[in-house]
């Protein structure tokens, strides 16, 4: 998986499209429930909403970032080798 580095500046869309490649990869992985996706991905969620309500930002950059931090973090959480996977 190619993901945009933090250096790198990326739109909103590219950050959510990342967190969303995130969330498919742990739909697929065995070792994590329906529901237990469900409810780690609410930590994704609130992120987005707290990044909305403490920044201006227009580009949406700060709350993607937000998104895509959270998202990272559940999917390390689960799939601790994650990063060795293609």
């Amino acid at each position: 998986m190619k993901e945009t580095p933090d250096s790198a500046p990326a739109t909103y869309e590219d950050l959510l499209r990342q967190t969303r490649r995130i969330h498919q990869e742990l739909e697929r992985y065995d070792g994590i429930t329906r529901r237990q996706l469900q409810e780690e991905w609410k930590t994704v969620e609130a992120a987005i909403y707290v990044a909305l309500d403490t920044t201006d930002d227009e580009s949406g950059q700060v709350a993607g970032r937000a998104a895509l931090d959270a998202a990272r973090q559940i999917r390390a959480r689960w799939i601790p080798d994650a990063d060795d996977l293609p």
